[in-house]
């Protein structure tokens, strides 16, 4: 799906809305795309600079952007598109808030269960949706963050990746952060597993991927390997049962959650450097954003056969004949 004049750098998906997905260039671009019809339906006046970060609140009402240039950009409504009939792309309307901050922003993620927000660069901020000004900051060392991601199951709890080659936990209960873990080699993204979501699991620069339980930090569960560059990003299926890596190898690979090496590799000629990668909420499908100004529709079981089979088809004509004969 091409579109873009520039990498795609973050994408956001919309749980109301399977078949809708956000990307967000290094241009400051950002687009709504139609998934079933590959197709852009909507862009917005972005950022200055390369956006960051891209997140939806999680009844899917509210887009969040955050970028180079310092901003903080809120969308109201961001679906309206994907419910118009027209086919003519169109642009949205201005962002309904532009928040200023002092840092440039590395990315954002919502909270499952309250209209908050966290964004990271030199700090971890935590925003409230109605307020200019960060409600709470969280600092641990002088480097930038890179990542965070909010837990599914324990909604204050959020998990950060950076530069200085740490991972920390954060509670927003509590005034100071909760727990660090000093890797060998920094960590560009991590995730939580939706269905077991004490486990997590980060994409490290060293080629491999990490699943660690946050209960127990001291040593990793699982170490998948496969990659041979540096792996940019990492995203669950649903189910929780797997998980799929972009890499600077120019590879999108699916790992099975307790699996050492990857069970399905995505590569073409074309693709150049994946930066980012999301699962569809459906689980069927997943998308990744490279260097070369595309997204791409991938399936996630390579083999399995989609639309209307031969079998369908067979069972639905026996069925008409059944009726037929009963008349």
């Amino acid at each position: 799906m091409d579109g873009h004049i520039d990498a795609v750098s973050c994408m956001a998906k919309n749980m109301n809305y399977v078949k809708a997905m956000f990307s967000g260039s290094m241009d400051g671009d950002i687009r709504l795309w139609d998934i079933a019809a590959r197709k852009t339906v909507c862009q917005f006046p972005g950022h200055q600079g390369a956006v960051r970060g891209l997140a939806t609140s999680t009844d899917g009402d509210l887009l969040i952007s955050c970028g180079v240039d310092c901003t903080v950009r809120l969308w109201k409504d961001p679906m309206r598109k994907m419910m118009n009939t027209d086919d003519a792309i169109g642009d949205a309307s201005q962002p309904s808030a532009v928040y200023t901050w002092k840092h440039a922003f590395w990315g954002v993620d919502h909270q499952w269960d309250r209209n908050v927000f966290a964004t990271v660069g030199a700090q971890v901020d935590i925003w409230d949706h109605n307020r200019s000004e960060p409600i709470n900051t969280f600092e641990w060392g002088k480097d930038t963050v890179l990542s965070v991601r909010f837990n599914p199951g324990e909604p204050d709890v959020l998990l950060t990746s950076s530069s200085d080659r740490s991972l920390t936990l954060f509670d927003l209960r509590m005034s100071s952060p909760a727990r660090k873990l000093i890797m060998k080699t920094r960590c560009n993204s991590v995730c939580w597993n939706p269905r077991e979501p004490m486990n997590f699991t980060a994409a490290n620069e060293d080629t491999n991927c990490y699943s660690f339980d946050s209960r127990k930090l001291n040593e990793a569960k699982v170490v998948h390997k496969g990659h041979v560059s540096a792996v940019m990003d990492v995203d669950y299926n649903p189910t929780g049962r797997e998980f799929v890596t972009g890499s600077y190898d120019r590879t999108v690979r699916i790992f099975n959650y307790n699996g050492d090496h990857s069970r399905e590799i995505y590569h073409t000629k074309r693709m150049q450097r994946v930066f980012c990668v999301k699962y569809t909420y459906d689980g069927t499908y997943l998308v990744s954003g490279s260097d070369d100004t595309n997204l791409r529709l991938w399936k996630s079981k390579a083999s399995e056969q989609l639309g209307v089979t031969q079998m369908m088809y067979l069972i639905k004509n026996d069925r008409e004949s059944i009726v037929n004969v009963s008349i």
